[in-house]
């Protein structure tokens, strides 16, 4: 069983949840909302010990929150449509990823979820009904108002269902250079 190891934001979230709604709309069932489950960013999935996973988190937990704007859409078919809002790259998100591989060998980690391969995303449709793909591709293309969500929990999840097997609230304040590292 893969185990993830995912930043949260436990905040204000509002305008991620409306275009979950709105994504919503082009899957045959919602997807995000059933997850129950706050918005997040999924930083390495390993098959590995559960243990290992918590000892990473642990660590991860020195890591001072991220506060991270999203200002665009994106998504990936590995046969079926996955709908995500990207956050604009900063240092200390790619630094946080680089981070979490010191502690578990990234040859242990999913290839979409190792150094180098890598799409920082938060998703919004995990997937789109095959007849509303059109309808998504236009979703792609338009334009929303960027908005900035606090990303303060680091945890280790099991899924599906997501199962936390580990969660730590990250550091707080705004100096984001304090990475942890092995």
């Amino acid at each position: 069983m893969p185990f993830g190891i995912n930043i949260r934001a436990s905040g204000y979230a509002a305008p991620f949840w409306a275009l979950v709604d709105q994504a919503a709309s082009l899957e045959v069932q919602p997807t995000i909302r059933a997850l129950a489950y706050a918005p997040h960013i999924t930083l390495a999935k390993y098959d590995v010990d559960a243990g290992e996973i918590t000892t990473a988190v642990d660590a991860l937990a020195k890591t001072p929150s991220l506060s991270l704007t999203f200002d665009k859409l994106g998504s990936f078919d590995p046969g079926f449509l996955i709908l995500w809002a990207a956050p604009r790259p900063t240092q200390a998100l790619l630094e946080l990823h680089a981070c979490t591989h010191a502690f578990i060998d990234p040859s242990r980690c999913k290839l979409p979820y190792r150094p180098g391969h890598w799409t920082p995303h938060c998703s919004i449709a995990l997937r789109v009904a095959d007849n509303r793909h059109r309808d998504a591709r236009r979703l792609l293309a338009s334009k929303f108002k960027p908005f900035t969500l606090t990303f303060d929990v680091v945890d280790g999840v099991a899924s599906p269902p997501i199962t936390i097997l580990a969660e730590r609230a990250l550091a707080n304040g705004a100096d984001q250079s304090g990475l942890v590292r092995k």
